[in-house]
């Protein structure tokens, strides 16, 4: 049931995040969460995540994490819900693991496609998917000493890379607002300090069970929590404004980046993205 997730460890000066076009966590396998985190944005040795990991075949792990079996999900379901009837439970559990593994395998085979279009083999190990992300140009690759150095180049946006057909092109342009939808969302309730909760059915509920919330951020707070440059964080507020989503007395068009401003934004917007991240479909 879990992503690819792993403790990092590196130098003295510690592993950085490189930055990532968001599209690449729908696009991509989990393992992709392996190369995001770096010992240095420069190039360093292909062999460092084998070093972080001295323990463990790394190179040979699958890049699709493995939802494990339904039986794991009913039993942590039951742990979860307390005072409905197990059949209840059983019954959602089984239908929220028919939804991952759709999601995971629809994932799986527009990997599959998109590999055959790019001419690639499809990676079935994480030292395949670090040759794929090499012949994409999502990472670049040199030789020093005879020994292979990379760096991340994986803020590449996937329109640049990939080949898609007309629908396809459109899906994917509003499946990336969605991205930033979500990543400002999510920014604007951790900048914010928005306090919540949730209730008895798990649902967002604000304090009180208010409609909106209101705080006050800066362009730059909100695009560092998000990963993404705080002029896009200015146009998605914008359009959200105009989507009646958030609202301020600040002119988003022209207040300054680092300058602060108060924002009400919607219980709906708030509680509409949960997580704290960007997750794959199969997660979320």
């Amino acid at each position: 049931m879990e992503a690819f997730e792993r403790p990092f460890g590196g130098d003295e000066s510690g592993p950085v995040q490189a930055p990532m076009h968001p599209a690449w966590i729908r696009l991509m396998p989990c393992s992709i969460e392996l190369f995001r985190t770096v010992p240095s944005l420069n190039p360093f040795p292909a062999t460092w995540w084998a070093d972080v990991f001295p323990e463990e075949d790394i190179w040979n792990e699958p890049v699709w994490c493995d939802p494990g079996d339904v039986d794991d999900w009913i039993a942590e379901a039951r742990e979860h819900h307390y005072g409905a009837s197990p059949e209840v439970v059983e019954k959602e559990a089984r239908e929220e693991y028919d939804r991952a593994t759709a999601e995971r395998s629809e994932r799986i085979a527009t990997f599959t496609t998109h590999c055959e279009r790019s001419g690639l083999p499809v990676p079935h190990t994480v030292r395949d998917l670090l040759e794929f992300l090499l012949a994409l140009g999502l990472y670049r690759g040199e030789t020093r000493d005879g020994q292979l150095h990379v760096s991340p180049q994986l803020y590449i946006n996937p329109f640049d890379v990939l080949a898609f057909d007309k629908l396809e092109a459109i899906e994917e342009a509003a499946d990336q607002r969605g991205d930033l939808e979500e990543l400002t969302a999510i920014a604007v309730r951790r900048v914010g300090g928005v306090e919540y909760e949730f209730d008895d059915e798990g649902h967002f509920a604000l304090p009180g069970g208010a409609s909106s919330a209101t705080v006050t951020l800066d362009l730059v707070s909100l695009g560092d929590d998000a990963g993404v440059p705080p002029q896009v964080i200015r146009g998605m507020l914008m359009e959200l404004a105009e989507d009646g989503d958030v609202s301020t007395p600040a002119d988003l068009a022209t207040v300054g980046l680092g300058e602060e401003f108060t924002l009400t934004a919607s219980d709906d917007l708030l509680g509409g993205y949960p997580n704290d991240e960007l997750l794959p479909p199969e997660h979320a």
